[in-house]
């Protein structure tokens, strides 16, 4: 059954790359459908696809080869002549787009993104940010959660990601550099609010991912130093740090595909789950 208000809608962002947003995003969603037992959309908004190829696997390269609806379909509002259909088609209902997993009336879906969205749209023409967000309140209001994984530059993208949710997950690392990209989602953010002042955004908080190694390596001093940094910029920005932390590990691979035999230090990810889904009311 449909949440009363609606779903859930959090985009997975830091303006800054190599921060794990999209196996944070490719993992919450899966943990999301089959943990919780809710109706999942992922949405990739990166050209990289990286949230796409994790969910599809192998399915990703046929999915390019059939040339099925994308992100790009929902930004250009239509779909294009194949070889096997020689004028442009209305774009399909949500059913039409790629499910990973169902059980029931409930799924977790995907709006998978293609490697020639930026240069599909952002080269012919300014596409319209609210786009995504009308797409969605018209097709998918009965999910429960919508995850939508960002690219880490700002671009109209970005703003398509901010009119489409409500909360903001910051993952970053304890790493040189950490929260170069801190002061720039701030001021994105203050942007968007500025000019969409009906439009309520919060950010639910930062995880901080590769906090440890396997083989009980720590970080040493240096993520000391990264640790004190995020922390003092996450208090400046008012922005709460969840208190369970992201092991390195080489169970997510396992987990991404799908394979729960050996998890390793993926383990902490589940108890991080457990303190982000109550965080934003699931």
């Amino acid at each position: 059954m449909a949440r009363p208000d609606g779903p859930v809608t959090i985009c997975v962002i830091n303006l800054k790359g190599g921060v794990g947003k999209s196996t944070i995003a490719a993992l919450l969603a899966r943990r999301g459908y089959s943990r919780l037992g809710l109706d999942v959309l992922a949405i990739d908004l990166d050209p990289q696809a990286n949230l796409s190829q994790g969910l599809m696997h192998s399915g990703y390269t046929e999915f390019l080869r059939q040339q099925r609806p994308s992100i790009v379909e929902v930004f250009n509002g239509y779909l294009p002549p194949t070889t096997k259909v020689s004028a442009p088609k209305p774009l399909p209902a949500n059913a039409e787009f790629e499910v990973i997993a169902r059980s029931g009336t409930r799924s977790l879906q995907l709006i998978p993104s293609r490697f020639d969205f930026s240069d599909t749209l952002l080269g012919a023409m300014r596409p319209d940010p609210k786009t995504l967000a009308r797409y969605l309140s018209t097709n998918f209001q009965h999910k429960d959660l919508i995850i939508i994984d960002c690219s880490p530059t700002e671009s109209i993208l970005t703003t398509a990601a901010y009119h489409a949710s409500g909360k903001v997950l910051v993952p970053v690392k304890p790493e040189y550099f950490a929260t170069v990209g801190f002061p720039l989602l701030r001021q994105s953010l203050d942007n968007f609010r500025n000019q969409n002042r009906g439009h309520n955004i919060t950010v639910a908080g930062v995880v901080v991912n590769n906090a440890f190694y396997d083989g009980g390596n720590d970080g040493g001093p240096e993520k000391q130093r990264a640790m004190a940094e995020i922390q003092a910029e996450s208090a400046k920005n008012g922005w709460p740090i969840y208190t369970n932390e992201l092991h390195h590990s080489r169970g997510f691979p396992k987990i991404m595909r799908g394979d729960n035999t050996y998890s390793g230090n993926a383990r902490y990810f589940y108890i991080f789950a457990n303190e982000f889904f109550p965080s934003v009311g699931l």
